[in-house]
């Protein structure tokens, strides 16, 4: 009775380390998918700067195509009509990015998909975010995976793209 005492505890020790060691790789997973996002983010704010190949480039933006895949592309306007920005017969230099599995982007909130004039972003050769208006803006991208309780986030503000913690309580990007 004993032994099987000590068996019984055993294996419940081993299967909370177990636990414990799932929901740190999660967490892991749900860190790296946000800073892959902020990277992203970043390098094309820099090739908007640095990059704009074309005569009618207006800089470089990001279009998601789902919660949990996006395009990178160069934004070149032939028709001046900056409303078609993030329309795919305007961009050139695409590159398409899927998240690891289990993990979804969402705008400003934890349940609102990046669709409609939500899913495109675009950086003026001088670095500034866009709509797809043309207009300035400033947008919170938020990161989850599912069966993690943390939410991970993007900031992009006029002059900066930080990474954070998302706070629910106040809807706001907790920077770190």
């Amino acid at each position: 009775m004993v032994e099987l005492l000590i068996v019984v505890t055993l294996v419940a020790i081993v299967a909370a380390i177990a636990m414990m060691g799932r929901e740190t790789y999660q967490g892991h997973q749900l860190k790296a998918a946000s800073q892959q996002l902020y990277g992203d983010l970043q390098k094309i704010r820099v090739d908007a700067m640095t990059k704009s190949s074309a005569a009618n480039s207006r800089g470089f933006g990001i279009r998601f195509t789902s919660g949990s895949a996006y395009t990178a592309f160069e934004f070149n306007d032939a028709d001046n009509n900056f409303t078609d920005a993030g329309t795919t017969t305007e961009e050139t230099n695409t590159r398409n990015i899927t998240l690891r599995s289990g993990i979804t982007v969402t705008l400003g909130d934890t349940t609102t998909p990046p669709t409609g004039t939500g899913n495109v972003l675009i950086f003026s050769k001088q670095g500034l975010p866009k709509d797809n208006t043309w207009a300035q803006l400033n947008r919170n991208y938020v990161i989850q995976l599912s069966g993690v309780n943390q939410i991970r986030c993007v900031n992009i503000a006029n002059v900066s793209i930080r990474e954070g913690v998302w706070n629910a309580a106040s809807s706001s990007c907790a920077i770190q």
